[in-house]
């Protein structure tokens, strides 16, 4: 790939960190709730998107340590929730 792909595939990787974490924040809010939500293929995704960051070069896949950063977070406050729900 030449370089303007790279920066153009870095860039998508971005939008997808970030509509993953809205998607986490969406779930975390619904657990607050008391609604059950359904987590099946979250791993899978965060594992697919880390592995798509691992291979940009090195330059722009720094440039993504903030948003993924942002992600852990997100993830960390929706288990928090989920261990300290009340029960159903």
């Amino acid at each position: 790939m030449n370089e303007d792909d790279e920066t153009a595939r870095a860039a998508m990787i971005e939008m997808v960190v970030e509509t993953m974490r809205s998607t986490v924040s969406v779930a975390r809010a619904l657990v607050d709730a008391g609604v059950a939500i359904d987590l099946e293929g979250l791993d899978r995704e965060v594992s697919d998107l880390c592995a798509d960051a691992v291979s940009l070069p090195r330059r722009l896949g720094r440039d993504l340590v903030a948003p993924l950063a942002r992600l852990l977070d997100e993830v960390a406050a929706l288990e928090s929730a989920l261990v300290h729900r009340s029960p159903p």
